[in-house]
């Protein structure tokens, strides 16, 4: 259903939305050199192909990059989700846009709870993710 094609056009024009946020676009600025942003789409463009096409393309720990990131809340995500959803909608047919942003919400609960899981573990009683922890303990 979802071809390299709509993957590269999604990840191309999402980026260069991302670099204009005022919320998001500084936090990828730190990780980010100007020079650096082609190499990086291409990397994400590996992430989702992976995903969507079974290319096993993508080498990374995404939790990992997340975890490195200071000051990492869930207005982040939301604003994050609420961005790639726009773009996938505006790019591509309803249903490529519908799985896009399925796939992008699974994503984005799973570095979540992984965030809180990790600040629990460490022992860090007051964390942005204190919402996810406590829906994770309420699912247990």
């Amino acid at each position: 259903m979802i071809s390299e094609a709509d993957i590269e056009l999604v990840v191309s024009r999402f980026y260069a939305r991302i670099r204009r946020d005022d919320l998001l676009g500084p936090v990828f600025a730190i990780r980010i050199n100007a020079d650096q942003w082609d190499r990086h789409e291409k990397h994400i463009v590996d992430f989702w192909s992976s995903i969507f096409l079974k290319t096993g393309r993508f080498k990374g720990n995404p939790m990992l990059k997340h975890l490195t990131l200071s000051g990492l809340t869930p207005t982040h995500f939301r604003r994050w989700l609420d961005l790639f959803s726009n773009t996938a909608e505006e790019a591509l047919s309803e249903d490529k846009a519908r799985a896009f942003g399925e796939m992008a919400e699974r994503i984005a609960q799973s570095l979540q709870m992984g965030l809180a899981f990790h600040y629990d573990k460490m022992g860090e009683a007051d964390h942005a993710f204190q919402e996810v922890s406590a829906l994770r303990s309420r699912q247990r």
